[in-house]
């Protein structure tokens, strides 16, 4: 878990001069984080899915990874979730624990994956804009399902 790539974090970018990282994690530790990320394997060759966890120990945070396996094995999409909150004068308190976030991690993992758009099919309209163009270079046009030609 100590070698999970820290690099493509962002914001919980664990810095190991500022933050403790850590292998094992209790079910009753207050948790200020838990997200699912799909971040590179450790061999570099393909993506994994890791459970990120921010964990309180003696009044600072610690990162732990999870690994949960090959990317691929996982249809729902990466997600994040809160368990705490960190006021303006940098006090904090965690409203959940590991085991709660967790539960809340299989609920969500368990729904289908929510698309309001379904994605663009690239590939073919790559082939499209192929098709079109050498019919231009002809003169011609398809129109309709048939694929009649409407002028030559």
């Amino acid at each position: 878990m100590t070698d999970a790539p820290a690099a493509k974090l962002g914001y919980f970018q664990a810095n190991k001069a500022l933050d403790a990282i850590t292998t094992q994690v209790a079910s009753t530790e207050p948790c200020f984080y838990l997200g699912e990320l799909n971040l590179p394997s450790r061999s570099g060759k393909s993506k994994s899915r890791y459970q990120l966890l921010r964990v309180v120990r003696n009044d600072a945070l610690v990162t732990a990874y999870v690994y949960l396996g090959p990317a691929a094995r996982f249809q729902a999409d990466q997600f994040q979730m809160i368990g705490g909150v960190v006021d303006e004068n940098g006090k904090g308190q965690a409203f959940h624990t590991v085991q709660e976030l967790q539960e809340g991690a299989v609920e969500l993992r368990s729904r289908a994956p929510y698309r309001q758009m379904e994605p663009t099919d690239l590939q073919g309209a790559w082939h499209n804009q192929i098709e079109e163009q050498g019919r231009a270079g002809k003169h011609q046009s398809t129109f309709g399902l048939s694929g009649q030609i409407v002028r030559a």
